[in-house]
């Protein structure tokens, strides 16, 4: 079979259906079996998946085979966020204190209902902190840089002193330079009991990611702003031998994709070219990514959303090209 036949063959016998679209889901759930060793995301999805998805804590979804009715997969999105960190200025030693001496002046200038001797008073200093700074670094760019630098701070404190002095608001919140919206991809897990009947030329992972999945990420980022999808997937690159033990509850330190007929391994580092090559997750360089608990043992992968389509199509090619070299 070409590959776009079995393609063709999934898609007539796979669907997505949400997970407590039916009462029959709660039952059917329980015949789960994760696809490598141990019962970690299984046991999410049988224990608290459709709790958290009654409750909106996450969108749990299933993979079915149209004609068996066998559950083929589960998976579960939830709404996530990149953020990109305040540029931390880096000052030399004889800096600091005259560029923290100028952002007080700045604050001091800036205050409301001063009195005109006040006022006066931090002209002066404004004044005397500038002449100050510029006795103390002699390249007139790098005082540009940090009298810019420090109007922004002076703003800054300003402004949180003035609107949250009497709210909890420095206790409840991160100061960041910006946000992006994202999709977290929370579960991926391949049911071991299931078979297919055709011998695919690819992983059936990668047929669900991009024709099942991909297209519902497609229409959330049709609704809702969303700049990237991203997923976490636990390191083993330092060490040489497999892993032997348990992967922490709810994360992903297992192969989903790994066919029943090949030898359990855990070798994160498979896991990762895997997700990279076929899936075309790329680590996170730019952007800083919230990582909960259970994840911190984990890499985090990341891709734009206006990518997704054209990596499809690449995805694909590579597939043809190869079937038809072996052909």
């Amino acid at each position: 079979m070409t590959i776009e036949e079995q393609k063709k063959y999934l898609s007539d016998r796979l669907e997505i259906e949400s997970l407590c679209a039916s009462e029959q889901n709660k039952r059917q759930i329980e015949e789960f079996e994760q696809a490598e060793s141990g019962d970690v995301i299984a046991k999410y999805l049988k224990e608290d998946a459709w709790i958290d998805d009654e409750e909106r804590n996450t969108k749990v979804y299933i993979v079915r085979d149209k004609i068996t009715k066998e559950l083929v997969y589960f998976f579960a999105i939830n709404c996530g966020i990149l953020y990109s960190e305040i540029e931390s200025l880096k000052l030399k030693e004889n800096e600091r204190e005259p560029f923290e001496r100028v952002i007080k002046a700045i604050r001091d200038a800036k205050r409301k209902n001063l009195t005109q001797k006040q006022r006066d008073k931090a002209e002066n200093e404004y004044s005397a902190a500038m002449e100050n700074l510029f006795e103390m670094i002699d390249d007139p760019d790098r005082v540009s840089v940090l009298l810019s630098c420090a109007e922004d701070k002076a703003l800054k404190k300003a402004e949180e002193s003035e609107l949250f002095s009497n709210t909890e608001e420095k206790e409840h919140t991160m100061n960041v330079d910006e946000t992006f919206p994202a999709i977290d991809i929370k579960f991926l897990c391949r049911n071991k009991k299931y078979k297919l009947d055709i011998q695919l030329d690819f992983k059936l992972g990668v047929y669900v990611f991009w024709e099942l999945i991909v297209p519902l990420l497609l229409e959330v980022a049709e609704m809702v702003g969303c700049k990237y999808v991203y997923l976490f997937a636990a390191d083993n690159s330092d060490r040489t031998e497999t892993k032997k033990t348990r992967p922490l509850m709810y994360t992903q330190d297992y192969d989903p994709y790994a066919d029943e007929d090949e030898e359990e391994q855990n070798n994160v580092l498979r896991l990762v070219q895997y997700y990279q090559n076929e899936l075309k997750f790329n680590f996170v360089t730019k952007y800083k990514i919230l990582k909960p608990k259970y994840e911190r043992t984990c890499l985090t992968l990341v891709q734009e959303v206006n990518k997704l389509s054209e990596n499809r199509e690449n995805v694909w090619l590579t597939h043809i090209e190869d079937n038809l070299g072996e052909g």
